[in-house]
């Protein structure tokens, strides 16, 4: 995909030398410049651990529904 980018001079500078340096192409090493900005910025992904509430909550719900299985109200 194409894009235009306007960037300080400076900065296009030093992207290029450090191109040169790593001998990969301007649009290579900024590519794996934009990948490890994004991927040091994302938060991890912590799943919710359910605790013995919820496990009672749903137990609860379990026997309601067992109740009304039987005709009766939860």
């Amino acid at each position: 995909m194409r894009t235009t980018l306007e960037l300080p001079d400076e900065l296009l500078t030093e992207v290029k030398i450090l191109s040169a340096q790593e001998r990969v192409t301007l649009k290579e090493l900024i590519a794996d410049l934009l990948r490890a900005g994004i991927k040091a910025r994302q938060v991890p992904f912590k799943p919710a651990v359910l605790g013995a509430p919820y496990r009672t909550r749903f137990s609860l719900q379990r026997e309601g529904m067992e109740k009304l299985r039987q005709g009766g109200r939860g």
